[in-house]
């Protein structure tokens, strides 16, 4: 394998097999016929678990730095990072949606990756879905649990460069708050029982807070009055549509 200072190079197999020691056969399996694909390995050849879309190829671009597609990788920092644009919507149920996906008409920010290719990114910093809870509907009641993250997000305002918490993107109209700062969960989504699709893949769902089975990432603040249809870019922050951003995801250490 070539050093970070030769150019980039796909990485192999083993690996992903190291990175994502504990996750579940599913993703473990996705991420090695992801990997394969990039190094040409005869595995490519073989089908991902049905309802799964092949991802992008991984790269080496440093010791401690890889590339899942277009979301970057630091597994010294437990980030990644991804730009992406600001969407023209009015009611939010989502922080995130994927490039051209469904949920973009009520996700805040559209980020350029896929679904496969941004959980892969997670598992690579070390986030297991084995220990996840998710929702088991829209409007759970139960939060959903999993490996706490933080969640960033940057662009450029007046010439210089604004860093907010994700939490402060999302204005309730009915408390006339921003959620309230603190960790997210990440589940790494689920498949669906009906036709076994990847659910995230399958809406475009990437971050969401309203307790739903799809996103990748969900918020395990308990449901507030007033969730569903009253929730808004926060103006405050003066973000127009297209704005171009860059999102942030740091994994936090885990309650032993």
């Amino acid at each position: 394998m070539r050093n970070g200072s030769e150019g980039p190079c796909y990485a192999p197999p083993v690996l992903v097999a190291i990175l994502v020691s504990r996750v579940s056969l599913r993703l473990a399996l996705t991420a090695m016929l992801l990997v394969g694909s990039a190094a040409g390995s005869p595995i490519a050849q073989q089908g991902l678990p049905a309802g799964v879309k092949r991802g992008a190829p991984v790269e080496r671009l440093g010791p401690d730095s890889l590339r899942v597609g277009n979301v970057k990788v630091d597994t010294a920092k437990k980030e990644v990072a991804v730009a992406g644009v600001v969407n023209n919507v009015t009611t939010l149920e989502f922080i995130a949606n994927t490039k051209g996906g469904f949920k973009a008409y009520e996700s805040a920010l559209e980020l350029d990756t896929d679904a496969v290719s941004f959980n892969l990114a997670l598992i690579l910093i070390g986030l297991d879905p084995s220990r996840a809870i998710p929702a088991r509907f829209a409007l759970d009641p139960t939060p959903p649990q999993g490996d706490p993250v933080e969640i960033w997000v940057e662009w450029d305002e007046s010439g210089r460069r604004r860093r907010v918490r994700a939490e402060q993107l999302v204005f309730n109209q009915t408390s006339k708050q921003t959620l309230s700062e603190g960790p997210w969960v990440y589940t790494g989504s689920t498949f669906s029982v009906q036709n076994n699709a990847y659910l995230a893949d399958l809406e475009g769902s990437l971050i969401g807070f309203i307790h739903s089975n799809a996103p990748v990432i969900e918020s395990p603040r308990p449901l507030a009055v007033g969730t569903y249809g009253s929730n808004r870019v926060n103006p405050d922050l003066n973000l127009k549509a297209g704005t171009s951003v860059l999102l942030i995801v740091r994994a936090l250490p885990r309650d032993r």
